[in-house]
């Protein structure tokens, strides 16, 4: 009997889990564009936002966190705030951002010349986006650094040393094996990082576990 040439078959897509534990190999930093700045980024009259820095809300905000911070963080940025964020919340790298790094390692290891393959079978599963990481040490840097234009201004870093996350990656295996993407991402650790200052050294890193 023909097979009616209308019928569409749908192959089931076999889609795969596996959670991976990274370890830091150096300190990450972690600042993104604080509140303060995009305040006035998003200012119509960029001289009207004449509010007094806070410096504990530059810090704090310059972070992403697990659990989103209070409507009012301006009126109640301080240290103690800074301290019990560390001990409930979490910061977190973006997921985002890590896989990218993924699909970078692929191309500047000449694993493919493009990394749309790899794009197109690896995803990271994480809420709002969010990787969460432990740490045994936060230090705040302060560094003078000179813009292009305009003086000299004191930028603070979040450091984080002896730092660990974990995330979820769902694949396919039409492409790459788990084994070959596992192999990528140490590839993206140890040449790419993740973070703020990568080109400096900061991020890097290596999988420690894979259930």
């Amino acid at each position: 009997m023909k097979k009616d040439s209308n019928t569409i078959e749908l192959r089931p897509l076999v889609i795969k889990h596996a959670r991976i534990s990274i370890e830091g190999d150096g300190d990450l930093c972690l600042n993104k564009m604080n509140a303060r700045s995009t305040r006035i980024l998003l200012s119509d009259d960029r001289k009207a936002i004449k509010q007094p820095v806070n410096k504990w809300e530059d810090i704090i905000t310059a972070i992403h966190w697990r659990d989103p911070l209070p409507e009012d963080t301006y009126n109640i940025c301080d240290e103690a705030l800074l301290d019990k964020l560390a001990k409930e919340n979490a910061p977190c790298i973006s997921a985002f951002g890590l896989r990218k790094s993924f699909g970078q390692a692929v191309v500047r290891n000449e694993i493919d010349k493009y990394a749309t393959k790899f794009d197109n079978a690896v995803n990271i599963t994480a809420p709002r986006n969010l990787v969460p990481i432990t740490f045994d040490k936060w230090t705040i840097e302060e560094k003078l650094m000179s813009p292009k234009r305009g003086a000299p201004v004191t930028v603070r870093l979040n450091i984080f040393s002896g730092w660990k996350a974990e995330f979820q990656i769902d694949y396919t295996e039409h492409v790459y094996s788990l084994e070959q993407i596992l192999n990528i991402i140490n590839y993206a650790g140890f040449g790419l990082g993740i973070g703020s200052g990568r080109t400096s050294g900061y991020g890097r890193y290596h999988i420690i576990n894979v259930s």
